[in-house]
């Protein structure tokens, strides 16, 4: 017999406990992957976001806001080719429970901006058309079974009220890091109707600059309001959003520091299955020894099993990671739009869950290896347990 063949035997000695052991390093290969794609995902805002756009804020905090009257301003600054603006809504619809992201924009300039948000041209002059008009994403008209016609009411909690809304208009996105849960409503009739101390104000100014001139363009903003009643901070699309993660930085560190005990557990739960193996098989591995087989032969036969057995988990973990990951990200989309980003398995995840199974195994059978290799002959034959 071979010794791939030795290898099988043995690591099918005892096919439950083989079984079990297989089916806790998938589980613990899934829930890594689960792990390290949640992470990818959660920093996918930052790594989609457009090189050429910037976003002006009000420097003492993000819910402060900005005159209107910046946005002529900051059009002049060479170097701007276009620029919009917007304003948090946070608008209820039916409950709280209901969450979705609401943003009063200027339509003709935010869909220049924003070109990955794609709009049929007869929708596009409807909603431009209608000042109480709203776009919603496709997913979000999904949800709640919207469409084009329809009429909805948000109850207003930063502005407040009643606002009666008409969907003229369901956007599609241009890849799968697009966010196609949110809703656009016109930003002229929120001001329209809010009172004097909500007028003319902006949330953010979103800037699209010409190639590399996007630290040059931002400082020039910042020194234009210097000094002013409402200090501007300007920084990149990506900064602007990695300063959204930084405010949960605790989670995905604590997330991280999970996915490493993960790797433990795989670590564990094969060490004790081939120390198990190793300890039951005493006599017949001393009988191996006497018969001609060298020590060599006994490690060789004890870390294959164990890299065996770390493969066959590694198999099955990722057979079942893509459709698990799959039925997640649905759940995850379905409550939370693209806030997470495309939550997809990467490659570079699952060679690192193999990888890690693969030394797992060398290093969880290298002590019962170590002592196989040292057995005295005749003691171990005499073994009966």
């Amino acid at each position: 017999m071979s010794w791939l063949g030795l290898v099988w035997r043995s690591a099918l000695r005892n096919r439950l406990r083989t079984a079990l052991t297989t089916a806790g390093i998938a589980l613990a290969v899934i829930a890594f992957l689960f792990l390290r794609t949640f992470i990818a995902a959660f920093y996918a805002g930052v790594e989609n976001a457009s090189a050429d756009r910037l976003v002006v804020r009000n420097r003492i905090a993000i819910t402060s806001p900005l005159p209107i009257s910046y946005v002529d301003k900051i059009r002049g600054v060479r170097g701007v080719e276009e620029l919009t603006w917007m304003s948090w809504f946070a608008g209820v619809y039916r409950d709280e429970r209901s969450f979705f992201a609401l943003f009063a924009v200027d339509p003709p300039s935010f869909y220049r901006v924003y070109p990955e948000f794609l709009l049929d041209e007869k929708e596009r002059r409807a909603f431009f058309a209608d000042q109480s008009g709203a776009v919603v994403g496709e997913l979000l008209a999904e949800r709640f079974g919207w469409r084009v016609g329809d009429r909805i009411t948000l109850r207003g909690t930063i502005y407040p009220g009643d606002w009666e809304l008409t969907i003229r208009g369901i956007y599609r996105g241009r890849d799968k890091a697009t966010d196609r849960q949110q809703l656009h409503l016109h930003w002229k009739y929120v001001d329209e109707r809010v009172d004097e101390r909500q007028k003319n104000q902006v949330g953010i100014v979103v800037v699209r600059t010409a190639p590399g001139t996007g630290a040059q363009v931002a400082a020039t903003i910042d020194r234009l309001f210097q000094s002013s009643l409402a200090e501007t901070r300007t920084e990149s699309e990506r900064a602007f959003n990695l300063s959204f993660i930084s405010m949960s930085a605790a989670i995905v560190s604590a997330v991280q520091v999970i996915s490493m005990v993960v790797l433990g557990i795989i670590l564990l739960v094969l060490g004790n299955t081939i120390a198990m193996g190793a300890r039951e098989r005493t006599s017949e591995l001393a009988a191996m020894r006497a018969i001609g087989f060298r020590p060599r032969h006994l490690v060789g036969l004890i870390v294959g099993e164990g890299v065996l057995v770390a493969a066959l988990g590694a198999g099955v973990g990722l057979a079942l990671a893509r459709p698990v990951l799959r039925f997640i990200a649905d759940a995850l989309e379905s409550a939370l739009g693209a806030f997470l980003g495309p939550f997809e398995l990467s490659g570079r995840a699952a060679a690192l869950a193999v990888a890690v199974c693969l030394v797992g195994g060398v290093l969880a059978s290298a002590l019962p290896a170590w002592r196989a290799s040292r057995l005295v002959i005749v003691d171990a034959l005499r073994r009966t347990e």
